[in-house]
């Protein structure tokens, strides 16, 4: 279930999707009395080697070593998740959307990578993985 802020706001509930598009087993489960919520990737948790991850930059040198050392590493989580969701906000803003259409285009455009379903909430994914061009046209 999603814990707070997301629980008990206005906000979406993001929950995170492995490599292989399933949901990540250390992610909480994308459910939300409001039914706000879908998913997106977030890593494999280390599972799949680096490759399996987020790949993300990094302070110079701060990379891990076991990945790619110097200004990139991977890391998994729904912290690795959430910011896709936010990109395609911010795409949608920027086409000069209000916040009630942002949010119908996000939730109304993910796609359960199971069934392949649109529009249809689970307590697996809620809407589904997050689409970013199915979202900025919708």
């Amino acid at each position: 279930m999603c814990t707070d802020p997301a629980f008990n706001s206005a906000a979406i509930c993001v929950g995170a999707t492995d490599s292989a598009r399933l949901h990540a087993y250390y992610s909480e489960l994308p459910i939300k009395l409001d039914l706000k919520s879908v998913s997106a990737p977030g890593g494999a948790g280390g599972l799949n080697g680096c490759d399996g991850d987020v790949w993300s930059t990094v302070p110079v040198g701060t990379g891990s070593d076991t990945c790619a050392g110097g200004s990139y590493d991977a890391y998994a989580g729904t912290s690795m998740a959430t910011p896709h969701v936010a990109g395609v906000a911010a795409l949608l803003y920027g086409q000069g959307r209000p916040m009630a259409e942002v949010e119908s285009a996000i939730l109304g455009t993910a796609r359960d990578p199971l069934l392949g379903l649109v529009g249809v909430w689970t307590p697996l994914y809620g809407y589904g993985i997050v689409d970013a061009a199915a979202a900025v046209a919708y």
